[in-house]
Order: structure tokens, then C-alpha cells, then sequence
């Protein structure tokens, strides 16, 4: 049903989300540790699935989990609505388990799908019944005794995990990192900016995230989103501010919301770190991927430089049976138009930014040279070299304020670079106050300064200078002998 295997967890996790939502609204006991607990068991290679929401009454387990297609969720605020994901977990186990019970059931209900004897059936060109025959064929039912179970719960366990994709159903770090893309998590409390946008989802109508926990002993799964960013082994880049956005129909009603990170746009970023892209979302899980939106973007390269999220609201734009995209509705070409816009907006942004840095680099270049003559008119041995390198220093802190000032103070570094610059400043400024002007004429300062003016680069310059200088002093040193 699936393209990727770990979409069987966002199918159960989404489940498992509107269970929360039911047992909160029914003000159930909310589990301590969790709402959503997966155990994975590599020698048994199974996994488990179970919330701690409001359950699934013993009078209506069979009739519910039987009812292939059939969902009691169509036309409600809940996230599943079709009624054919609970399923998707056999096409990568032999059997697939589903457990369940409500609060006041004295027993807990156990149904077993057997998915080797389902493929065979499948396969048979022979097989002749009706999809109820099917059912009653590869599906058990059973009790179980309620004393090792929670009072109100439901799980499902892939028993016999098939090996597909490297195992990757079994990789606790990808099931992590592919959840804490596509779930109703919260933010990491240490994401600086995640309070902001969850004060801003709740405005808009968006439900309570949910704690989901899995036995890697990691702790609890956030949200993608994070303060940092690496851009290279050695630099990380860092988000600085949140953009919200907000887009209505002809109409008036909300098509849609979401958020989006500002940073300094320096390059794609990476896709292993699963945190790139403008992302869709439909009742808080994402839909399709982090390229959803990629054919939006002028130059697809670009469409993993930015981060954020957009919330779907409009009732007629929904998920496909995929979750891989939305049906195509005039309302979803209306969302379109709106996300080619904001792409426009960040392609923009993207280029103005690369803009900007190459400005702030012709700047910190300006400052390198200044530290350089600075630097050299401590060992100078003439009062006249070290007036004309401070000088020099100074001219090239000049162009570098010139240039800052054509900037922005929103530019990436901005506020590091005119720091640098002011710091050059104060440097110029006491040298300036603490020299003394002894040497003998103007012009020959003249000529100094205009040497060392020839080049930016301090060592192509300075021998001349050092020997002119010199030359200086033996004659005013021969024309004093002659007066003499």
C-alpha cells in the first residue's frame, strides 16, 4: 500500500493520536511515561505498538477491525478517516495482532491476522470467496486476561518482521528520525522558537501533541525542528527567527497555516539530518515528504534549503489513500497558487542572502587587511612607517564601513561583522592618539603612504617602503653632516 515501510509506523501512531484525543476528551488517566509507547524485540523480531488512549470496547473490537474501508472517523476532526491503514502492517510481518479494551471491560480482545495464509489466498488465482470468507480464514479472535494489560488501551504488534530495506523497520534510529518528521510531537524544550510556533498552532486549532516513547532508552521523540543546524564539519548555522503565514480562500475561509525558519540560508541542507523542506501537514502529520513542494520551486535545488511547516485547514483539500500527496480539488490548486508564492518568497530570500554575504565578505576582507597593517606597524622601526600603516589600517576600515552601510541589519553576521569593524576602530584610534610626528617633511610621508597605497597585501610593499625610508634618513643624516 506503501512505498516506504516506515509509513506503517505514521499509519499507527496516527491512530494512536486520535485514541489520546478521544481519552482526553472522556478525561481518562493519562499513562505517566507516555501516550505512545513502541517496543521493539530483535529476537523475536516483533514490534509493538500501543497507546494509552481511550481503547476499543469488547462489544465493538471484531466488528470494527473487520470492517475493512469502513471508518467510524469519516467526516469527524480525526486524523485517520478511511479505515484501510490498521491493515498496512502485513504486507512486512507473518502475523499481525491487535489488542484492545476500554475502560470498565473485564477482558481484553485479542485478534490475530495471519499474513502468510493472506498472501496464499491473494496468489490463488483459485480462491473463490468473498472478502468476509477471507477475513474469517486469516483472522482470530480470542481473550485474553485483563490483569497484564493497562485499564484502557490499544496495540498492535507486527509478529515475524519481514526483512526489507536493510531492516530498517527494526532500525530504532530511523523509526525516530522518520517519526519525529511525520508525528503530532511536540517541539524539544530546548528549541528556542518552538514555544512561540506552539502558542501560534494552538490559536489555529491544532490538537494537543502527543508523547511517544520508544525502549531505545532516548527518551521521548520531538519534533524535527531544532536551534542548529551543520552546514560543514566544523560550522553550524543557526535559526534566528520564525515566519507565520496564513493564507484564506476567495471565500474568506482558512485554506491554510503554518511557519517558517529564518536563518542564513548559506546551502541545502543535508537530507540525512530530515530537516529540510517546507513540509505539509493535515491534522498535524505530515503528508508526503520533505519534497512535497519541490515542483513549486523555480529551481527545484532549492527546495531543502528552507524549513518549516504548513498546516492544511481547508475541508475539501485531503490526504490521498497514500498519504503521499493530496486529492486534486480546486481547493488544493487554490493551496498551490498560495505555496508557489511563499517559494517565490524564499527562493527570493535565498538570493538576496547570497547577495548580502558576498557584500559582508568584500567587508571582512577590508577588515583583514586593516589587522594586517596594524599588526605590521608594531614592529615598525620609524615613526613615519607606523604613521603611514596606521593610515593604511585606516583607509581600508573605511571602505569597510562604507560598505556595512549598505547592508541591512538583518544580514547573516551583520551584527558580528560590525562588531569586528568598531573593535578595528578603537584600535585605529589609540595608535592614532599615541604616536608622535617626527619625521622631517610631508612629502616624504607622502611617498611612503603612496607605496604602501600600491598594494592591500602588506608584505608585496613593505621592503620598498622599509628601503625608501631608509634612503630617507642617510640623506637627512648627509644633509645635516653638510650643514654641520
Amino acid at each position: 500500500m506503501y512505498a516506504d515501510p516506515l509509513s506503517v509506523f505514521r499509519e499507527y501512531v496516527q491512530n494512536a493520536a486520535d485514541a489520546i484525543d478521544e481519552a482526553r476528551q472522556q478525561k481518562l488517566v493519562p499513562n505517566a511515561e507516555a501516550d505512545v509507547s513502541i517496543v521493539f524485540d530483535h529476537a523475536a523480531r516483533s514490534i509493538r505498538v500501543r497507546d494509552f488512549g481511550a481503547g476499543l470496547a469488547n462489544s465493538l473490537f471484531v466488528k470494527r477491525l473487520t470492517s475493512i474501508g469502513a471508518s467510524k472517523k469519516r467526516g469527524t476532526t480525526a486524523r485517520g478517516f478511511r479505515g484501510i491503514g490498521r491493515l498496512s502492517g502485513l504486507g512486512y510481518c507473518q502475523e499481525l495482532i491487535f489488542r484492545s479494551r476500554s475502560e470498565g471491560d473485564k477482558k481484553v480482545k485479542e485478534m490475530k491476522w495471519d499474513g502468510r495464509i493472506l498472501r496464499e489466498r491473494l496468489r490463488d488465482t483459485n480462491f473463490t470467496g468473498s472478502l468476509s470468507d477471507l477475513v474469517r480464514e486469516v483472522a482470530v479472535v480470542t481473550d485474553l486476561p485483563a490483569a497484564e494489560y493497562p485499564s484502557h488501551f490499544f496495540e498492535v504488534e507486527l509478529s515475524k518482521v519481514l526483512r526489507v530495506r536493510n531492516d530498517i523497520l527494526l532500525n530504532e534510529e530511523a523509526v525516530r528520525g522518520y517519526l519525529s518528521e511525520v508525528a503530532p510531537v511536540p517541539f524539544d524544550p530546548k528549541f528556542k522558537l518552538g514555544k512561540e510556533i506552539t502558542e501560534f498552532l494552538e490559536e489555529h486549532g491544532v490538537q494537543e501533541p502527543i508523547r511517544v516513547v520508544l525502549n531505545d532508552k532516548k527518551g521521548q521523540i520531538f519534533h524535527r525542528a531544532k536551534d542548529h543546524f551543520p552546514i560543514s564539519p566544523k560550522v553550524l548555522s543557526t535559526f534566528t527567527d520564525v515566519k507565520f503565514i496564513k493564507n484564506l480562500d476567495s471565500d474568506g475561509e482558512l485554506l491554510s497555516f503554518g511557519w517558517l525558519l529564518d536563518h542564513a540560508y548559506s546551502g541545502a541542507i543535508a537530507r540525512s539530518l530530515r530537516l529540510g523542506g517546507i513540509r505539509l501537514r493535515h491534522k498535524n502529520v505530515q503528508v508526503g515528504d520533505g519534497d512535497i513542494l519541490s515542483s513549486c520551486f523555480t529551481e527545484t535545488r532549492f527546495s531543502q534549503w528552507g524549513v518549516g511547516d504548513i498546516h492544511v485547514a481547508h475541508a475539501r483539500i485531503v490526504p490521498n489513500a497514500r498519504r503521499d500527496d493530496f486529492e486534486h480539488t480546486p481547493a488544493h490548486g487554490k493551496l498551490i497558487d498560495e505555496m508557489r508564492q511563499l517559494t517565490r518568497e524564499v527562493t527570493q530570500t535565498i538570493r538576496s542572502r547570497s547577495d548580502q554575504r558576498t557584500k559582508l565578505r568584500k567587508v571582512q576582507f577590508q577588515l583583514t587587511y586593516a589587522a594586517q597593517w596594524l599588526e605590521g606597524s608594531e614592529s615598525a622601526k620609524s615613526s613615519l612607517m607606523v604613521a603611514a600603516m596606521v593610515d593604511r589600517a585606516a583607509a581600508h576600515v573605511a571602505e569597510a564601513e562604507k560598505a556595512l552601510g549598505k547592508l541591512p541589519e538583518t544580514a547573516p553576521d551583520y551584527a558580528l561583522v560590525k562588531e569586528q569593524l568598531e573593535r578595528t576602530q578603537d584600535q585605529i584610534s589609540k595608535r592614532v592618539r599615541a604616536r608622535k610626528k617626527d619625521w622631517s617633511t610631508e612629502s616624504s610621508y607622502a611617498a611612503v603612504f603612496a607605496i604602501l597605497s600600491s598594494s592591500s597585501k602588506l608584505e608585496a610593499v613593505l621592503p620598498l617602503a622599509e628601503r625608501v625610508v631608509s634612503a630617507m634618513k642617510s640623506a637627512d643624516s648627509a644633509r645635516q653632516a653638510l650643514a654641520a
